[in-house]
């Protein structure tokens, strides 16, 4: 009886394993392991941020052209940016995991504070939001443009889909 089930567990297993091993001989073309990437998320991710600092730049160009900031005060923001980046950088060079922790959270909560501020202008403001949500289908449209061609963000297959 013992030798009956290691039969019949073992010749199945023996003809997938030898099925598998034919069928990839079968396979046109050679594949070179080191060729095949999963780079989908690094895609999505440079998708999302390009397109996250596009919309920025959309509501800074209509404050602009508004009166309701000057180039001074959008050159002075940029230049804050570049510091806050320099100053993460030495903290996180110098090792002082504390010090990085507690200037990131005060960054996170400066930045919740800017992107609410952002959020009710661009609220009182219907034509930017008009524009705004354009911009979203849009960009949608662009990702559903990419994926049903086989590219574009989340299938590895490049930039930003449209």
């Amino acid at each position: 009886m013992k030798r009956f089930l290691q039969l019949l567990i073992g010749l199945p297993l023996a003809a997938l394993l030898s099925t598998t091993a034919l069928a990839q001989d079968a396979v046109p073309g050679d594949v070179d392991v080191n060729e095949i990437t999963m780079d989908v998320t690094d895609n999505a991710r440079n998708f999302r941020h390009a397109n996250r600092g596009r919309m920025r730049n959309m509501v800074y160009e209509y404050m602009l052209e508004n009166g309701d900031i000057t180039q001074e005060e959008l050159d002075a923001r940029a230049a804050i940016r570049e510091t806050h980046r320099a100053e993460l950088k030495a903290l996180r060079e110098a090792g002082d995991a504390d010090a990085l922790a507690a200037r990131v959270a005060e960054l996170r909560q400066e930045r919740a504070a800017h992107r609410e501020a952002m959020r009710e202008y661009v609220n009182a403001h219907e034509d930017l939001s008009a524009a705004l949500e354009e911009r979203r289908r849009e960009m949608g449209e662009g990702r559903r443009r990419g994926r049903d061609e086989n590219r574009g963000p989340g299938n590895g297959g490049g930039g930003n889909g449209s």
